[in-house]
């Protein structure tokens, strides 16, 4: 039975993921259950999801189901937050899976760490789609955790390690008074909130060792680039590297170069005067930029941003042609 006080709340957002919730919950219950919830928020799914994620709340008592119409999955998270009862918070993609013993080992570390950790951050593995996991796969072995400070962490933040994701990290809860993930993206809301959690938070510890197992998908959300995509992942990079700039400035150059790709090929997807509607992206592009940060092409892509608008339209168009060319070709193959 789940405690009264769980010690942690894992939060899965689900939606129609029917070849993969299986996956997932099996990996959460080979882990020592007690004091834990898990809190499944089904997001409209359409498929057999639920219907599969109820056999095992049957027969779990930890596990609590919970219905909404379909928003995404950032609404979808912070619902979860709102019906979970945990001091710390996991957030698990319902794609993915958790290694076993890594439930038991972030227990100890709460439990031993617990008025001096606010972050616990660690590492992931990838395995691709058509490949299932060894349903062995567990710890073999664990690097001593290290305490780290804030600007540390946030260099974690860069690095493709660790990076933005929120599923390799646990949060205590309170940092999320006041902070919530950003229900109109459905693209980068990760990095729009991760770094405020962050910098929030006092007590950090890295942990190398991967408990978590990252699935990569052929058609998830990074596989295809709407232009509402492009839009989330250029204001989020925008405003993370002007927090970054303005808090954190020897870790901005990273990032200030993924923001400027990220501006770019946003304003590919737009007209001149749509792309007058992002001031502060046009400020950036025009004035806050670094040349040696660029290669050729960024550097000629800039250049025609600023003084010849035709050459910049075209460039894209090439873009597009080729990109159009490379998913033909991939679909023949």
């Amino acid at each position: 039975m789940v405690d009264k006080k769980p010690i942690i709340s894992i939060i899965i957002p689900m939606y129609n993921v029917e070849n993969y919730i299986a996956i997932c919950l099996n990996s959460i219950i080979q882990n020592d259950l007690k004091n834990v919830e898990v809190i499944i928020v089904n997001d409209g799914s359409t498929d057999n999801s639920r219907t599969i994620a109820e056999r095992y709340q049957a027969k779990y008592s930890q596990i609590r189901i919970f219905d909404k119409e379909n928003a995404g999955v950032s609404r979808a998270r912070n619902y979860g937050l709102s019906k979970s009862t945990g001091d710390w918070i996991w957030f698990v993609d319902s794609d993915d899976a958790i290694k076993k013993g890594s439930l038991e080992y972030i227990k100890k570390m709460i439990l031993t760490c617990y008025s001096n950790l606010d972050v616990l951050i660690f590492g992931y593995l990838r395995f691709e789609e058509k490949k299932n996991i060894d349903k062995s796969c567990s710890l073999n072995r664990i690097d001593d955790s290290k305490r780290i400070s804030k600007f540390q962490a946030m260099g974690t933040l860069l690095d493709e390690r660790f990076a933005t994701f929120p599923w390799n990290k646990i949060f205590r809860r309170e940092l999320f008074k006041k902070i919530a993930f950003p229900e109109d993206r459905i693209y980068t809301e990760d990095l729009a909130i991760i770094y405020k959690l962050y910098d929030k938070a006092t007590h950090f510890r890295l942990e190398n060792t991967a408990l978590y197992l990252y699935r990569i998908r052929e058609n998830g959300l990074t596989h295809n680039l709407s232009t509402k995509k492009l839009k989330d992942s250029a204001l989020s990079h925008y405003e993370m590297y002007t927090f970054f700039k303005a808090n954190y400035s020897s870790l901005s150059t990273k990032l200030r170069r993924e923001t400027l790709i990220s501006a770019i090929s946003f304003f590919h997807r737009l007209n001149k005067s749509q792309i007058q509607l992002y001031p502060d992206l046009i400020k950036f592009l025009n004035q806050d930029i670094y040349m040696k940060d660029c290669n050729a092409r960024y550097k000629i892509e800039i250049w025609a941003f600023k003084k010849c608008y035709p050459l910049f339209v075209t460039i894209g168009m090439i873009g597009k042609i080729l990109r159009r060319l490379k998913n033909l070709k991939k679909g023949k193959s």
